[in-house]
């Protein structure tokens, strides 16, 4: 990426900015759509805020009121959502069940949440093992990685074109953190 210093991925520093209130690109494997794109091409946050609610629909360009789904540990599930124990495709929607979660509790106190396990995704239950050692949840806003009206991004420029236009700051393509240099 032309405009952009990059390091070796290190979660912690990924979950450090999170906490700081970044909202970060998360890019991980080969171009993929549907189900298999869940956690792989994702915007994430915090989950914490209400605004964080705001800024993302706003980068999506979508209705204010429009919730945001979260990622969840699957082992963690319940500890945060009533009787979710497993949400592989975020196919219903459970009660929220601890108040820290602003940003992915909707006006009807439920999440559409999507659970995580080892196997299934282990560089996204790392990122979220990761984020629980520092705020003590296992939990992330997880929202798609597109365009308005488009499809996943899967090229490096669309990435960086949308990064830059949507003043993302930070991505993580497999491997590999980038910092953009914002104009």
């Amino acid at each position: 990426m032309k405009s952009s210093v990059q390091s070796p991925l290190m979660l912690r520093e990924v979950c450090e900015a999170l906490l700081e209130g970044e909202i970060i690109c998360w890019v991980q494997g080969n171009c993929e759509i549907g189900p298999r794109a869940l956690g792989n091409r994702s915007i994430i946050a915090a989950p914490f805020s209400e605004n964080t609610t705001t800024r993302l629909n706003t980068i999506k360009q979508r209705e204010p009121y429009r919730p945001i789904a979260p990622i969840c540990i699957e082992e963690d599930a319940t500890l945060y959502f009533e009787g979710c124990n497993h949400s592989k495709f975020m196919l219903s929607f459970h009660k929220v069940i601890d108040n820290r979660l602003k940003a992915v509790t909707h006006i009807d106190g439920a999440a559409r949440v999507q659970t995580v396990s080892y196997q299934d995704n282990t560089i996204m239950h790392n990122l979220l093992s990761e984020f629980k050692k520092l705020s003590g949840v296992s939990v992330l806003c997880n929202t798609s990685l597109n365009f308005k009206g488009r499809g996943f991004i899967n090229s490096h420029t669309d990435l960086e074109s949308f990064c830059l236009s949507k003043k993302i700051s930070m991505l993580v393509v497999d491997q590999t953190m980038y910092r953009i240099k914002q104009d």
